[in-house]
């Protein structure tokens, strides 16, 4: 049942009727309405005693560096039609950039009577900035508009509730229509792990192809929608511009507070609003629009824990997962037209974890429940990276606790947590205390890894994986904490594939090796690679040896690599277990007679260490 009326509600009432900066209360400030000629042609204008503004005010706020700010608040009239509601408000107000359009939602407040309630949001953020006008909004409602069963969103006219200039609706429509398309190639799951790949790569590259097929057939809509949460990567944000000068429907939602001119180091959202991209800032009560999901042409989606960040593809451990697989493009396809204000709906594929692939969005979907159902069955192993990993309770429990369960029964439990979260610390300027949760896993006999990443001041294991029973994949934006369960939006990947499991298992088991000092290989799965280097030049008395990082490879020593075995020359061969799965940079090292050590010229090769067979052979011609 609804809540009765907010605090918060009452405050901000309060400081806008003390004459702060204005109200709008029925029409005060917004006795110009826009015609919303889109909406209503479309059909989907709500009718007054459905859906209608209430009331409206700003107060001033407070802005580092007094940048121009105020916050806002709208009430709405709802009509008590049904029992479960969503209803969003739409804003559009000047930005140093241009204008920010922003997506809030509302919250039930109380009675009006006459079947009517009061919905309400205080989340607005008004920037003010050189190009000052009005503060346009309009109201959203989930409804059922032409009986047919499914819902669609329904809006009131545009309307000014602050500022100054003619009221005037945004020229560009294109959040009206929230949907993404869905036409999925059915392409296999796919995973890129940085920084031992670049997934900015791989993304770039999944653009192009979308600009190259708008390019080609410049009469046929195709599309770009991508959820983000920090988005600051300029050769990505240039293929974003690049994209939507060509024609596609490009659209860019991330969290709202990103929006805000005083955080300097965040400046992709001025760059994409001056250029024109539709950005949506999506803002969340307590939370954070957290997701990393993109939709690209309806083809193909893509999730993970990959901001679009330099020091994401550079520095930190992320993991960024691709698929044409239509399960996955339908759920991510429908949850970014919701995260865009268009209708969201229950989904039962949501709640079975023994599904081939399913995936689950929170907070509306509980992940956290269906990750507990996941660890209660594990009988083997529960391998996990997670970058904030502080427990979610539910019920009468927590995956914390099911976890200490799972390590009684005898399941092999290893988590791998992020050092910077978890031990005191300084990120940014702030300074975080030493965080319990660590040493309360290793209490319970858990094996944890405090990753250390130092990469760069502000590198992390931004991990969110887990791997059970080498069997089961976890993955998505998904962080083990209660504000991922509960306020902000976020996804969580549930794959049962045995093959991918080993992919995953050895980034898992690269992470403990480069953070743990007392790895153990053996208790990883392993796999024989052999090498086999063409090299006609050697003369009697050379060697030839393969050098890496790993220490089967000899930790980059000469002295220490892996020496080949001449007897088919000019082909020199040799075999090393290593870790199904692991990272591998490395390079051919010819020993010559006289001592001297001569190593193969050019970038560091690189290989991933496959998952399954007897033997693996890696050839190389050095000719």
């Amino acid at each position: 049942m609804p809540s009765a009326t907010s605090a918060s509600g009452t405050s901000r009432r309060a400081a806008a009727l003390a004459g702060l900066i204005g109200i709008a209360a029925g029409g005060c400030l917004a006795a110009e309405e826009s015609a919303d000629e889109a909406a209503r042609a479309a059909g989907l204008l709500a009718a007054p005693e459905l859906l209608a503004f209430e009331a409206s005010g700003t107060w001033p706020a407070t802005a580092p560096g007094g940048a121009p700010f105020a916050r806002g608040w709208i009430d709405a009239r709802v009509a008590n039609r049904r029992h479960h509601k969503r209803v969003l408000a739409e804003v559009v107000a000047p930005h140093p950039a241009g204008f920010a359009h922003t997506l809030h939602p509302m919250a039930y407040e109380g009675e009006l009577g006459g079947g009517m309630e009061r919905w309400g949001t205080d989340t607005l953020e008004l920037f003010g900035g050189d190009g000052a006008g009005p503060v346009m909004a309009r109201l959203r409602l989930q409804h059922d508009a032409d009986g047919d069963g499914v819902d669609e969103m329904v809006v009131t006219p545009w309307r000014r509730i602050a500022g100054v200039g003619d009221a005037a609706a945004p020229p560009d429509e294109r959040w009206l229509a929230t949907d993404s398309p869905i036409a999925p190639d059915g392409a296999p799951l796919d995973v890129v792990f940085a920084p031992f790949q670049d997934p900015g790569e791989t993304m770039i590259a999944a653009i192009d192809d979308v600009i190259a097929r708008q390019r080609a057939a410049p009469g046929e809509r195709h599309t770009l929608h991508a959820a983000v949460f920090n988005v600051t990567d300029d050769q990505l944000i240039d293929r974003l511009i690049e994209a939507h000068r060509t024609g596609v429907d490009v659209r860019v939602v991330f969290d709202g507070r990103k929006l805000r001119p005083w955080y300097e180091w965040y400046r992709g959202d001025d760059r994409l609003i001056g250029a024109g991209v539709p950005v949506l800032g999506a803002f969340r009560p307590g939370g954070a629009m957290h997701d990393k999901l993109v939709i690209l042409d309806g083809r193909r989606m893509a999730t993970g824990s990959f901001n679009w960040e330099p020091g994401a593809r550079h520095e930190n451990h992320e993991a960024l997962f691709t698929s044409g697989e239509p399960t996955l493009v339908t759920a991510y396809a429908e949850r970014f037209t919701a995260l865009a204000g268009g209708p969201l709906t229950a989904r039962t594929a949501a709640a079975d974890p023994s599904a081939a692939v399913s995936v689950s969005f929170a907070p509306d979907e509980a992940p956290q429940r269906i990750l507990g159902r996941l660890i209660d069955g594990a009988t083997r192993s529960i391998h996990v990276a997670m970058f904030t990993c502080k427990d979610v309770a539910y019920d009468d429990t927590s995956l914390f606790q099911r976890l200490a369960t799972a390590r009684r029964r005898g399941v092999d439990v290893q988590i791998i947590l992020d050092h910077g979260i978890h031990e005191a610390s300084e990120y940014r300027g702030v300074i975080s205390e030493d965080d319990p949760s660590d040493e309360w896993l290793e209490a319970q006999g858990i094996h944890v890894v405090r990753a250390d990443n130092t990469r760069s001041p502000h590198a992390s294991m931004h991990h969110k994986l887990a791997v059970i029973d080498g069997e089961v994949v976890v993955a998505g934006a998904f962080n083990w904490y209660f504000d991922a369960a509960y306020r902000n939006d976020e996804d969580q990947l549930v794959v049962r594939d045995r093959a991918l499991a080993a992919r995953v298992t050895g980034e898992l088991a690269a992470l403990i090796r480069e953070y743990d000092p007392a790895w153990n290989p053996d208790a990883w799965p392993r796999v024989k690679v052999t090498f086999a280097v063409h090299d006609s030049r050697t003369q009697w008395g050379d060697t030839v040896a393969i050098a890496g990082e790993l220490s089967e490879l000899g930790a980059w020593s000469p002295a220490a690599a892996l020496a080949l075995d001449g007897a088919s020359w000019p082909v020199w061969t040799g075999t090393v277990d290593l870790p199904a799965g692991s990272h591998l940079r490395w390079k051919a090292i010819t020993r010559k007679a006289d001592g001297s050590t001569s190593w193969e010229p050019g970038a560091d090769r690189t290989t991933i260490v496959p998952t399954a067979g007897d033997t693996t052979v890696v050839r190389i011609d050095a000719r």
